[in-house]
């Protein structure tokens, strides 16, 4: 039988084990990056790379998109040889990428008026969960066009949920990060706290999953200073950035609808901060080991 084959563009922290996910299960992946080195992972599991837009437009009738922010997607599909310009009508983009609403609907109207398919299919679980296929996204879009890619979408995920027409997915993304890093930055404090008095981090985390302090964050402690240490961007200022974005434009949401947003306001101007700590406390831990210099 012959595997369907399907694009991925954007193959970093997320995208490259949402790939090894899909090649697991039996999909030809056709994977698109600026960078051909940063496809690496993918191409040694069994991906292709796509030299060009054009010739992910021309073997994919799906593409999925896991670029950083609005800026990228935004060049990603209008720029000159972008995706608008190159896939042929009838194509499904699958929208991985953390971004705005008003960016979803925005290039939802383009994609209609040249006969393009288009699902807003934010992601989340984390690296690790993407590795084993775990996810749990949140779609926005026509429920037909992501029934017809229900192999795409199970091999990457626990649960794939409809919310509502283009922009929900983005939407629910933006408040589900609220929640986690809202309760990230309080555990930060807390671990805080616990380290003045005595107390050892991992001990209290572990005892907090039984009681009313129990969170994702609790349970997966450490997750995140692993991932400031090892992400494709640590050491720079662009892994802040990525991070405290969503909080951001969680505010800039919230004040377009007439609502307030004070505590996601305040954590997004110190998760920088809470960052950098982090990084030095945990530095012995997760800091990778430099290189051996060659004799």
């Amino acid at each position: 039988m012959t595997k369907r084959t399907v694009g991925f563009v954007g193959v970093g922290n997320i995208g490259t084990p949402m790939v090894l996910s899909l090649l697991r299960e039996g999909l030809d992946v056709l994977v698109r990056d600026l960078r051909k080195e940063q496809a690496s992972e993918c191409l040694g599991a069994g991906a292709r790379f796509a030299e060009s837009n054009e010739q992910l437009a021309a073997e994919c009738d799906t593409i999925g998109v896991a670029v950083v922010n609005d800026k990228q997607l935004n060049a990603l599909f209008r720029s000159e040889g972008g995706l608008l310009d190159v896939v042929k009508p009838g194509t499904t983009l699958i929208v991985h990428s953390t971004v705005m609403p008003d960016t979803i609907k925005a290039l939802g109207e383009e994609t209609d008026a040249r006969g393009i398919k288009m699902v807003d299919a934010q992601v989340s679980g984390g690296d690790l969960r993407a590795r084993e296929g775990d996810l749990a996204i949140m779609c926005g879009g026509h429920p037909a066009d992501i029934e017809a890619n229900r192999d795409y979408f199970d091999a990457i995920s626990r649960r794939t949920e409809h919310m509502g027409p283009r922009g929900s997915g983005a939407g629910a993304k933006l408040a589900i990060q609220m929640m986690t890093f809202g309760n990230w930055m309080a555990a930060i404090e807390s671990m805080r706290l616990a380290r003045a008095l005595g107390l050892e981090e991992q001990t209290l985390a572990n005892f907090a999953t039984d009681t009313t302090a129990d969170s994702w964050v609790a349970q997966m402690w450490g997750n995140y200073d692993r991932l400031l240490h090892n992400h494709p961007l640590a050491g720079s200022d662009d892994l802040y950035r990525m991070f405290d974005k969503d909080l951001f434009n969680s505010v800039v949401v919230g004040r377009e609808a007439g609502i307030e947003l004070p505590l996601t306001a305040t954590s997004s101007q110190l998760m920088k901060a809470a960052m950098q700590e982090r990084i030095e406390f945990s530095a012995d831990t997760y800091a990778p080991a430099p290189a051996k210099k060659s004799a």
